[in-house]
């Protein structure tokens, strides 16, 4: 019975020590994709502002055309950084 205790205090805190490091290594891998993803935020937003800006070019494009450029402008499937219209 006396050694049962004692190792129960043990155990507690390795468990700590345990959940600790896993959460500081969870931290640290999450890091890169919250910039990646602030990154291609901050391009969306950005491409969304220029094509408003051609407002009178494409005027006809409905918001969800306007997003569809945008995604592809941010991942990379557009080449172009100016948009060329007719």
């Amino acid at each position: 019975m006396n050694m049962s205790s004692h190792k129960s205090p043990n155990i507690i805190k390795y468990c700590v020590i345990t959940s600790t490091f896993s959460l500081v290594l969870i931290t640290i891998s999450i890091l890169p994709i919250g910039k990646k993803a602030y990154y291609w935020n901050r391009c969306f937003t950005n491409t969304i502002n220029r094509i408003n800006e051609k407002q009178e070019s494409i005027e006809d494009w409905n918001l969800a055309a306007k997003h569809s450029l945008a995604v592809g402008v941010c991942n990379g499937a557009v080449y172009e950084p100016s948009l060329k219209l007719n």
